[in-house]
């Protein structure tokens, strides 16, 4: 075979592909554009979650001196919960109205009239029996208190879970009551002339064995490679269909059939093609991914940047995934008749090799000998 006939093919063949609009768009716009889009919309709705308040319904809301302090005007108490995103509306609850069932039905009467992210409701009386469990409390008497225990109505929390600004101030609010909670406990504890360390007389220390970097390393591990395989599953998809069904439609195949080449050298030079554009379409999503990402990491501190030695990896491990890729690619390609039949077999060739790629990556998976040998 010789080698400089294949130099020649892959010359004209690049020339060919750095014609086709299509094939550069692809290979070198859409990296560049498309993550720097996603990482500017990432920042946009990040400061848009953070900087939009969210409306939360308090019904009969707790009036007791014994208790420590909730509600600060239209705010949580900033000991509870400083920031300033949960706006509270405060309307006093039925006293009448004490049929468990009944309160579902008006939250959600409620949030839909009032356009609210979150009703909570302290039902009737809930100050009042807190007042007497205290006050037993403070007497000693260990009858009336698991008597009063009882009797205290639990504070009702009603979300939309269905709907995300929903759900946030659901995980919100929860914080907050169960801070709140914590500190009736500790005063509980001081009322009664008990140490606070009964309640919870020793600690669970953590120490977390990890490297510095491994942290990074595993949650980047997840991305970086499912990126690098599709994108170097469609930077060889397109050229390949390209080069045999849209060469087949120009009438340029017979041209190259009947050079001096021969076909062994031919389906080389077409084979190093696709490769290459296979490989910089990867390396150009790397490339865009990690200058987006650094901006992202700015916006989340507890996410450093990839380590150096992965994209090394990466690179190493891009060769004969992007050789695989190529000569699937060049098969089907071979096979069309036109470069729109061809460009139907791209989604069943996407779905065959995304189960492949996203098993080693899936949570409680170690990678051994055979699995990390899937993608």
């Amino acid at each position: 075979m010789n080698w400089t006939n294949v130099k020649l093919i892959v010359v004209r063949e690049i020339r060919d592909q750095l014609r086709d609009r299509r094939t550069m768009f692809m290979v070198a716009v859409l990296p560049i554009l498309l993550y720097p889009l996603m990482g500017m919309t990432f920042c946009q709705l990040t400061q848009f979650v953070r900087e939009r308040e969210m409306r939360v319904l308090v019904l009969g809301a707790p009036t007791n001196a014994a208790l420590p302090p909730l509600i600060e005007k239209d705010r949580f108490s900033e000991t509870l919960y400083p920031s300033p995103l949960l706006h509270l509306t405060l309307e006093s609850s039925d006293p009448v109205d004490q049929n468990p069932r009944r309160g579902p039905a008006q939250a959600r009467r409620e949030m839909q009239s009032g356009d609210y992210e979150l009703v909570v409701r302290f039902p009737p009386g809930f100050s009042e029996h807190f007042s007497r469990y205290h006050q037993a409390l403070l007497l000693g008497d260990a009858l009336r208190e698991s008597q009063f225990e009882l009797q205290i109505p639990n504070v009702e929390v009603y979300p939309n879970l269905a709907k995300e600004s929903s759900r946030t101030a659901y995980v919100l609010v929860c914080n907050v009551l169960d801070h709140w909670r914590d500190q009736i406990g500790r005063n509980n504890l001081k009322d009664s002339h008990v140490s606070q360390s009964a309640a919870s007389p020793f600690d669970i220390a953590t120490l977390d064995l990890a490297r510095q970097g491994q942290h990074d390393a595993a949650m980047w591990s997840k991305i970086l490679p499912f990126l690098v395989l599709i994108w170097a599953l469609t930077g060889a998809f397109y050229p390949a269909i390209d080069l045999c069904a849209g060469e087949k439609e120009r009438g340029t195949l017979e041209t190259l059939l009947s050079s001096p080449a021969e076909r062994i050298e031919i389906v080389w030079g077409k084979l190093l093609t696709v490769m290459l554009f296979s490989m910089a379409t990867a390396v150009l999503n790397l490339a865009s991914i990690s200058i987006s990402g650094s901006l992202v990491v700015r916006h989340m501190p507890d996410l450093g940047p990839p380590p150096g030695l992965s994209m090394v990896w990466l690179l190493m491990a891009l060769v004969p995934v992007s050789a695989l890729f190529s000569a699937l690619c060049l098969a089907l390609g071979a096979l069309a008749r036109s470069t729109k039949e061809g460009q139907y077999y791209l989604m069943p060739l996407v779905l065959i090799s995304t189960p492949l790629t996203v098993l080693p990556m899936a949570p409680g998976v170690e990678l051994g000998i055979v699995n990390r040998l899937i993608p």
